[in-house]
């Protein structure tokens, strides 16, 4: 009985003793070790990395949206280029039609006197030796060797030869080629013709100048109707030099034609005169 007795007065010190300890923690701070705190931070890092990473995303959201949108508009103004440029492709290619078609029509109006026939040039043979052209336009249309070639702003050159549907120009560059003129302002007859050290500027020496004849430059010329092969009145080109030698009959001069021959593209061919 006595034992008994004692064994409960001992359990209930040991709780009495516990409660005391307890009470006793609780009233001050327990100071906490480097190895705790430095447990707690491995155990939290992740935890924190996690937490940053999802706050990040979350306030971003937008941004990712936005890229997708900027990749659909990107891809729509390429193709809005892409469009816009096949129009302008299309719209130059009109427009260079339109440039023909106005050629054609201003070559009938320019030579009211002649029937003609439009033709383009559809090769070129252009060198210090000869200038050649061939034309869209042949016997079928009635052309013939000999007819005479002009051009808008004045005269290509004559015919040298067809097919039924092709027909060859000798143009007035030519080194084998020579055209009877008349000088505009004085009425003098003179002899333009084409030359090797002229043939890259396009330009005509002028020979046979009569004695007393005085040239200018910007005197124009013109076809002289003589020879039989170019009408008369058509004109030719300007003077831009003067080449007086000692012996007045070898006197000469420089034409620039008034036909640009790198651009020519449309020419008509003189069937007849009305």
């Amino acid at each position: 009985m006595r034992g008994k007795w004692l064994k409960t007065a001992f359990i209930g010190i040991v709780v009495i003793i516990l409660f005391a300890c307890i009470a006793s923690t609780n009233g001050s701070a327990r100071k906490v070790t480097i190895i705790e705190s430095l447990i707690n931070d491995l155990i939290t890092f992740p935890q924190k990395g996690y937490t940053y990473l999802r706050e990040y995303v979350t306030a971003n959201d937008n941004f990712f949206v936005e890229i997708d949108e900027l990749k659909k508009e990107n891809e729509e103004l390429k193709k809005r280029v892409e469009e816009l440029e096949t129009k302008v492709i299309d719209y130059e290619s009109i427009a260079a039609e339109n440039q023909i078609l106005k050629s054609h029509v201003n070559l009938v109006d320019k030579y009211p006197d002649y029937t003609v026939v439009i033709a383009d040039i559809i090769s070129d043979s252009a060198t210090n030796w000869e200038a050649t052209y061939i034309i869209n336009r042949g016997s079928d249309d009635g052309v013939v060797p000999g007819m005479s070639v002009i051009e808008e702003n004045g005269l290509v050159g004559y015919v040298e030869s067809v097919t039924a549907n092709t027909a060859k120009i000798i143009s007035i560059l030519d080194a084998g080629n020579s055209i009877s003129a008349r000088v505009t302002r004085t009425r003098d007859e003179v002899i333009c013709k084409g030359s090797i050290s002229l043939a890259e500027s396009q330009d005509l020496k002028v020979m046979n100048i009569p004695t007393g004849t005085i040239l200018v430059e910007g005197d124009k010329l013109e076809t002289s109707g003589l020879g039989g092969i170019y009408p008369k009145g058509i004109e030719i080109g300007e003077v831009i030099e003067v080449i007086n030698k000692q012996n007045p009959l070898e006197n000469e001069a420089v034409v620039e034609t008034y036909v640009d021959f790198n651009k020519l593209e449309t020419v008509a061919i003189i069937i007849n005169q009305k």
